[in-house]
C-alpha cells in the first residue's frame, strides 16, 4: 500500500475508533463494540507504514550506543584513510535490513524512501558516517538566509554537498568490497528516523589537510525540507 493510501487508512481508522468509542459511551451495545474493533485493527494493522509511526523504533540502551559507535569508528576511520590513501573515491549502496530481500529488485511503483539506493560514502563525523546525498550550489542572500541553486547558479556561488548523518548505532553490517550486482561497498542499516537512515542533513563544504588525506566537510548551512503541503503536492501530484 502506498504510503498517502496508508495514511488515509490509518486516519480512517483512528477518527472510526473516536466516532464508535463515543457512540458506544453515549449508547452501548453490538453495533459500536463492532466499530471499535475495526479501527482498532486498521491502526494496529497499518501501524509501522504510517509516517507518524516510524520513529526510532528500536529502543538502544546507552550502553549498546557506546558499543556500537566503538565497533564501527575504527572500521570506517581505518576504511576512509586507505581510501584517501589511494585516492580511492566511492559510493555506497544502502540497504533498510527490514526490506533486505528487496536487493537487487527494483519497485518504480514504490512510494517513500526506496529499499536500497546509491549515495556518496564521503567520511565520518563524531557519532558517524556521512553520506553524500548531491553536489549543489549555495549563496547567502541579503539576508543572512542561504538559497540553494540546484541549476544556473550565481557566480558568487559556493559548491557544497548536500549530506546526510548515519550514526554508527544504525549500522548493522558492512561489505567494504561489495557483491556481484555492485562491487563498490555495501551498507546496511536500520531506517530508524522517520523511515530513513539519516539523523541529519546539512550543506558542507568539502576540504582537505593535506595531500592523501581524509576529505572533511564544513558545514555551511542546515538542510530545511520544503513545506509539507509542497512535498505533498510534487510527491503525489495532487494540485
Amino acid at each position: 500500500m502506498s504510503l498517502f493510501r496508508n495514511s488515509v487508512v490509518h486516519v480512517g481508522s483512528w477518527a472510526a475508533l473516536v466516532g464508535f468509542g463515543l457512540w458506544a459511551y453515549h449508547e452501548p451495545g453490538f453495533e459500536p463494540i463492532i466499530g471499535l474493533i475495526a479501527g482498532a485493527v486498521g491502526i494496529v494493522t497499518n501501524f509501522e507504514d504510517f509516517p507518524l509511526g516510524r520513529g526510532n523504533r528500536r529502543k538502544l540502551t546507552p550502553e549498546a550506543k557506546i558499543a556500537l559507535r566503538d565497533k564501527w569508528r575504527p572500521v570506517f576511520e581505518n576504511f576512509f584513510l586507505i581510501a584517501a590513501r589511494d585516492s580511492y573515491r566511492t559510493d555506497v549502496i544502502v540497504h533498510d535490513v527490514a526490506r533486505l530481500d528487496h536487493y537487487p529488485d527494483i519497485d518504480e511503483k514504490s512510494q517513500g524512501i526506496s529499499a536500497w539506493f546509491r549515495v556518496g560514502l564521503m567520511g565520518t563525523y563524531n557519532r558517524g558516517v556521512l553520506l553524500g546525498l548531491r553536489w549543489t550550489f549555495l549563496r547567502q542572500e541579503g539576508n543572512g538566509e542561504w538559497v540553494e541553486y540546484l541549476s544556473h547558479p550565481p557566480e558568487d556561488a559556493l559548491k557544497v554537498m548536500l549530506l546526510a548523518e548515519m550514526p554508527y548505532e544504525l549500522i548493522e553490517s558492512f561489505t567494504p568490497d561489495g557483491d556481484k550486482f555492485y562491487n563498490k561497498p555495501h551498507l546496511f542499516c536500520h531506517f530508524d528516523y522517520g523511515g530513513q537512515p539519516y539523523e541529519r542533513l546539512f550543506y558542507g563544504e568539502q576540504t582537505q589537510l593535506f595531500a592523501n588525506s581524509p576529505y572533511h566537510y564544513t558545514e555551511i548551512a542546515e538542510f530545511k525540507p520544503p513545506p509539507f503541503l509542497e512535498r505533498l503536492k510534487e510527491k503525489y501530484r495532487l494540485f
